[in-house]
Order: structure tokens, then sequence, then C-alpha cells
């Protein structure tokens, strides 16, 4: 009740203070140039009217500095920080989803990068090695922060950094990937090139074999005698062609062979060309499987044209026919 007097007491207080206002109060103006005095009569009403509106704008003044202040949210709209904080909420929960994404499609191409590693005899990539690149979070939540007022800056900075540490993790993980790939790249050329270098096609694309690998009647003596390769019997001047990549290893005439090349395949594996009748290719040469190095011919100790070829492996001679995949030379 004495909180009720009080406020009672003050309006009755107001009251008296107007009524005791005088109906009209006149204003006089004398300019100082001793012009004519002027009169202004201002009723009672427009002197309220005025200061009820002074009071008015003051009091809303006062509120609005507060609520800038204060960050409160009564004002249209909320105050500006209010609104930036907002801003940036909205701007981290998009780069959150595009983050969350993004890990989803790395972790796509990790089970797909093992499935192509498995294909090609490759350890698959282990998950303890690539958790090098993953993270973990959750949806981003500020209805516990979001309070009229509150400055979020130091909130939302910590968001960013989190978020940035997490693409930073990503990034390692897309390195990881990166030389996994290139590992498996770098396998398969490997093994490309060692396909390429093992002499898997004949040497000529025509002809048939007149004396195969192993014990033979000499054709100038008749007595058994080991014959280190397969002879082809061709035309004079046919195409001779390289059976794998290689560099040629030797141009040469030789007793008994002729005319020979002979062209290393690397790991200890050579093959010899003999009896030929033109070189195409000099000591040096790197020549791919297929290509044609010389003319078959008739030269050294031979009864007719023909080609003799070897294989040795490790300075030993083998048997070439496990060796010809295709019969057709000029494929490769």
């Amino acid at each position: 009740m004495d909180g009720i007097s009080l406020r009672c007491e003050l309006i009755l207080l107001i009251i008296r203070m107007v009524m005791k206002l005088k109906k009209v109060y006149t204003l006089l103006y004398m300019p100082e140039d001793h012009g004519p005095t002027r009169q202004l009569k201002v009723h009672r009403w427009a002197i309220l009217l005025g200061g009820g509106v002074s009071v008015f704008l003051l009091c809303l003044s006062v509120l609005y500095g507060v609520g800038v202040k204060t960050g409160s949210g009564w004002l249209p709209g909320g105050s500006y920080l209010r609104q930036e904080n907002m801003t940036l909420v909205s701007e981290i929960d998009q780069l959150q989803g595009q983050v969350q994404g993004l890990r989803e499609e790395m972790d796509q191409t990790f089970e797909m990068q093992n499935l192509v590693a498995t294909a090609v005899d490759l350890q698959p990539l282990d998950k303890d090695t690539f958790a090098a690149g993953v993270g973990g979070r959750g949806p981003l939540d500020f209805a516990d922060v979001e309070i009229p007022g509150q400055d979020l800056s130091a909130h939302l900075q910590g968001e960013f950094s989190d978020l940035g540490k997490e693409v930073d993790l990503m990034v390692r993980q897309a390195r990881i990937q990166r030389q996994g790939y290139q590992a498996m790249l770098d396998t398969l050329e490997v093994r490309h090139d060692v396909r390429a270098k093992i002499p898997s096609i004949r040497p000529t694309d025509t002809g048939w074999v007149s004396s195969r690998f192993g014990v033979r009647n000499d054709p100038f003596t008749g007595k058994g005698r080991f014959h280190h390769g397969l002879d082809f019997s061709v035309p004079l001047g046919t195409d001779v062609r390289v059976t794998g990549d290689g560099v040629i290893f030797a141009v040469q005439q030789q007793r008994g062979l002729g005319k020979v090349i002979k062209v290393d395949h690397g790991n200890s594996v050579m093959t010899v060309y003999a009896h030929l009748d033109r070189f195409d290719v000099k000591k040096g040469d790197t020549v791919n499987r297929g290509q044609v190095i010389g003319k078959s011919g008739n030269t050294g100790r031979s009864t007719a044209p023909h080609l003799h070829y070897e294989i040795r492996v490790q300075g030993r001679s083998v048997n070439p026919v496990p060796y010809i995949l295709d019969s057709y030379a000029s494929r490769n």
C-alpha cells in the first residue's frame, strides 16, 4: 500500500503543478535596435504538449542508447551486434554443411582407393593411417549462447578455429590419398615396363620353325649337337622384329652366327637375332616391341636363308617357345 500511496501522491503533485500554470502566458520580444516590442501569447496546453513531447523523445533516446550498448532485442530487427552475430551463425552453419559434405566424399574416395589397391595387388590403406585426416564434430548449436545482449565474437572465433583445424586435417588426408594413388600409378607403370620388356612375340610375321631348341643333328656334320634357339625359315630380306622393349647391346659380325644383333631387355634377359642380311639399328638404340631391327639373311654358318633366334637369361640360353604369347611379330 505504501507503493500505491506514493504513486498517487506523485500524480497529485503533478496535477497541482499543472493546475498552477496559467491558462495563457505572454512572452515579450524586445529587439536591441529599439524596434517595436512584440507580444507572443502561449496557451497552457501548448506548454504541456511541448514538454510531454520533449520528455518522450528524451526517454526514447535513452532507451535506444541502452539497447544498442547492451544488445537488447527489443529494438526493431534487434541491435547491430545481434544482427551481426546471427549472420555469422548462419555463415558458420553453411560452412559446417560444406565441410561435412566434403568429409563424406573423402570417405567414399577412401573406400574406392582400397578397392583399386586390392585390384592391383597392393596393400590397402589401413584405417589408422587414414585417420590422420579424420576429425569429428557435431552440428553447431548456439541455443545456449544466443542471449540478448551477449557478445558471441569469442564463441564464433572458437567455432571458426575448429572448422579451420578440421579443414587442415582433411588436407592432410587428401595428401595421404594422393600418395596412395601415386603408388598405384608407379606400380602399374613399373609392371607395364616389365611386361613390355619381356620377349613375348615371334621375331617374324611369316615363316615356319625349321629347327627347335634342344639337341639336333648338325646340318654340316650330321652329329648330335645342342641347338640354343629357334630357326625360322623365311625368305631373304624378311623383316626381323625385336620381341620386347630394350636397348641394342651389340650389332656385329660373329663367327658362325654371321651378322647378329643382341638386345638387352633388362633383368639379365637378352635376345639374339642371327644370320641377318642387314642391320636397321645401331648399338645403344632404344627399341620397342615389334620394331623392325634388320632383315633376315644367309650369313655365317647357314645352309639357307633363315633367322636364328635365342633368348638368354643370366647368360644361359632358354627355350623361346614358352615366351612366345603372340604368333604375330608386328603386334605389340
